[in-house]
C-alpha cells in the first residue's frame, strides 16, 4: 500500500502542474486576443482631423482592450492593452501610410 502511495503521489503533483501551465497560457492566450481586437479595431477606426485618441472596447460589461491611436510625421502607431479577468497583455504597433493605403486601410496619405 505504502508503495502505491510512492509511485501515485508524484503523479498527483506533476498533474496539477501541466494542468495549471495549460490555463495560464491559455489566460494569456485570451488577453492578447483581446489586445488584437483593440489593434483591429483602431486600423479600421483611424481618426481624420485628431492626431490621437483613446478609446476603450467593451463587450458585455466586460473591458475587452485600450486603445491609443497616434498619427505621427510618417505613419500610425496603436498602443492596444488586451484584458481577461485579471491578465493583460500590451500591444503596441507601428504603421506607415504607404502600407496602409496598399492593404486597402486609407484612402488616400495625409499631409
Amino acid at each position: 500500500m505504502k508503495i502505491l502511495l510512492l509511485v501515485l503521489f508524484p503523479i498527483l503533483m506533476f498533474g496539477q502542474t501541466i494542468t495549471n501551465e495549460s490555463s495560464f497560457k491559455t489566460k494569456v492566450d485570451s488577453a492578447y486576443l483581446n489586445a488584437m481586437k483593440g489593434v483591429f479595431f483602431a486600423l479600421e477606426n483611424i481618426p481624420e482631423r485628431k492626431n490621437s485618441i483613446s478609446k476603450d472596447l467593451i463587450t458585455d460589461n466586460e473591458l475587452v482592450a485600450k486603445i491609443k491611436i497616434g498619427k505621427g510625421a510618417g505613419g500610425v502607431y496603436v498602443q492596444s492593452v488586451g484584458f481577461y479577468k485579471t491578465y493583460k497583455v500590451t500591444t503596441e504597433i507601428y504603421r506607415d501610410y504607404k502600407s496602409l493605403k496598399n492593404d486597402g486601410v486609407i484612402d488616400y496619405i495625409p499631409r
